[in-house]
C-alpha cells in the first residue's frame, strides 16, 4: 500500500515528534528510516509512506489486511491534517521558521483513540521510563499486540495491576474499555469537554487527545510547560498559568502545536534510547 503525505509533511519529524514510537507496539529504526507496528512496516519513498506486510499468514491476503488497517494508518501519521495555516504563521517568527524546512506539524499517534487515551493515562504522575514498561508489559500480556477493550474489560483491576504495574492507573483504564469511544463530538470545545469526561483523563490529557485529532486550541498545561515557558520568556521568574498562555494567542487554532515546536528537539533527543535522561 502506498499513501500520499500532505504538504509540509516529514516521515521522520512526524515519528520522533513526541515520544510515542518509545511505545508498544511502534518500534522505530532511525539508522534504517522504518518504523514497524506488529507485523507491518512503514517507510517513506517518493513522497509517499510505504506500507509492507512483513509476514503472511492465513487470515487474508495482504492486500485486504491492508485495506482494512488503511484509516487506522491515516490517524497514526494525520494524514488528513493540514498544517499550512500553521507553517505560514511559523515563516513570520524567527524562532519558529525552522518547522517549514523540518516538515515538522504532525503528530505519531495511536491506531485509535482507545489506545492513545490508554498511553496518556499511562504517562500521568511516573516516569517515561515508567511509562514504557507498563505499555510494554500491556501489550506483551495481550501477544504483541495493542489489546482492543473488550479485551482489557475481560480482565479484573487487581490483574492490570499485577501483569501490567498500571498501579493506580489500572482502574481508569479498566473503567475507560467500558466506554463508548465511537460518538465523539465535532466541535472542539465539545470534544474537549467528552475527553475531560473520561476517566483517568484532566485537562492534561484532554488537550493532548485533541493534539491527536489535528486540533491544538488547547495546550497541555503541566510542569514542563510551566518550565519551558519561565525559562524562555520569564528568565525563570514564577508566573500564572494564564499569563504563561497569553504567549501562544497569536498561534490561534494552533497553539499547542506552536508550544511543542519549541520543545520538541531537545526532548526527542531525551527520549532516544539510551539517552541519559529519563524523562
Amino acid at each position: 500500500m502506498i499513501l500520499r503525505v500532505p504538504r509540509h509533511f516529514s516521515f521522520a519529524a512526524t515519528v520522533e515528534s513526541h515520544g510515542w514510537y518509545r511505545l508498544a507496539p511502534f518500534r522505530w529504526s532511525r539508522e534504517e528510516g522504518v518504523l514497524r507496528r506488529n507485523d507491518l512496516e512503514f517507510r517513506f519513498r517518493d513522497g509517499a509512506i510505504s506500507v509492507i506486510l512483513s509476514r503472511e499468514d492465513d487470515e487474508g491476503s495482504p492486500a485486504s489486511r491492508l485495506r482494512m488497517t488503511r484509516e487506522q494508518i491515516r490517524r497514526m501519521f494525520q494524514l488528513d491534517v493540514d498544517t499550512s495555516e500553521f507553517v505560514e504563521l511559523a515563516r513570520r517568527s524567527p524562532d519558529h521558521a525552522w518547522v517549514e524546512k523540518a516538515g515538522f506539524g504532525h503528530l505519531l499517534c495511536g491506531a485509535t483513540l482507545w489506545e492513545d487515551a490508554v498511553k496518556i493515562i499511562a504517562t500521568t504522575n511516573t516516569t517515561w521510563g515508567q511509562t514504557v514498561r507498563m505499555i510494554d508489559r500491556l501489550v506483551a500480556k495481550c501477544g504483541g499486540v495493542f489489546p482492543t477493550q473488550e479485551e482489557v474489560a475481560r480482565f479484573s483491576v487487581e490483574e492490570l495491576q499485577a501483569d501490567c504495574h498500571l498501579g493506580y492507573r489500572a482502574k481508569s483504564v479498566h473503567a475507560l474499555a467500558s466506554c463508548d469511544l465511537s460518538s465523539i463530538p465535532e466541535s472542539t470545545e465539545d470534544r474537549y469537554r467528552f475527553y475531560l469526561s473520561l476517566p483517568g483523563i484532566g485537562p492534561y490529557g484532554a488537550a493532548h487527545l485533541l493534539a491527536m485529532d489535528g486540533r491544538h486550541d488547547f495546550i497541555a498545561v503541566d510542569t514542563e510547560f510551566r518550565r519551558h515557558v519561565r525559562e524562555r520568556y520569564h528568565r525563570g521568574r514564577r508566573v500564572s498559568d494564564a499569563t504563561m498562555l497569553r504567549r501562544y494567542r497569536k498561534w490561534g487554532r494552533w497553539k499547542y502545536l506552536a508550544y511543542w515546536s519549541e520543545l520538541h528537539r531537545s526532548v526527542a533527543e531525551a527520549l532516544q534510547p539510551g539517552a541519559r535522561k529519563d524523562k
